[in-house]
């Protein structure tokens, strides 16, 4: 088994700029948002713009991650073309505009999007209906705690992280509590 863990990088606060792993159905791009006195969360929510504007980039085919195919110093890629984000930090998942909630549970949560399925917990507060965690909070991304992916093509390689920003719209199945 092939496991890719998010290492921790220098804290945005100090730096402008969050390092990530981001996922499309064929690709892991390991690159650099700059952020500035944001979170990614806040700049991934941002309605003025379609793009994330990406720095330093190492491009790998997701069925072989060890495997650099290529880098370049700047990029751009569509937010809506993410399927998710593995951080190394749960800070820079969550909004500055999310107010934080003291009775919140955390729940086992299962999902899958297009080439992978992700495993975690979620925090949700409140009567729990599934197609309200789409539905409710006003954020494109939905994040899930203790992250491990795997490709459902190439179930061997996985990747985990504190936490991961999954895009909604990619959503194919979404299950909430253990797997029996």
């Amino acid at each position: 088994m092939s496991t890719v863990h998010r290492i921790s990088t220098s804290a945005a606060s100090s730096t402008g700029r969050v390092t990530a792993d981001f996922f499309t159905g064929s690709y892991r791009l390991s690159a650099s948002v700059l952020v500035y006195k944001r979170r990614l969360a806040d700049v991934l929510g941002d309605r003025i713009t379609d793009y994330l504007d990406l720095v330093d980039i190492y491009v790998s085919r997701i069925n072989n991650p060890g495997e650099i195919v290529a880098t370049y110093q700047k990029g751009s890629m569509v937010k809506d073309e993410i399927n998710f984000i593995l951080l190394s930090s749960e800070v820079e998942g969550i909004s500055k505009e999310r107010f934080y909630v003291p009775n919140r549970v955390s729940l086992p949560i299962f999902l899958t999007v297009p080439s992978f399925e992700i495993h975690g917990k979620f925090q949700w507060m409140g009567d729990l209906e599934v197609k309200k965690i789409l539905t409710t909070e006003t954020q494109k991304f939905l994040p899930v705690l203790d992250a491990t992916s795997a490709n459902s093509h190439f179930p061997k390689v996985t990747f985990e992280g504190p936490i991961a920003l999954v895009n909604k719209a990619k959503i194919e199945i979404i299950c909430i509590g253990d797997a029996s």
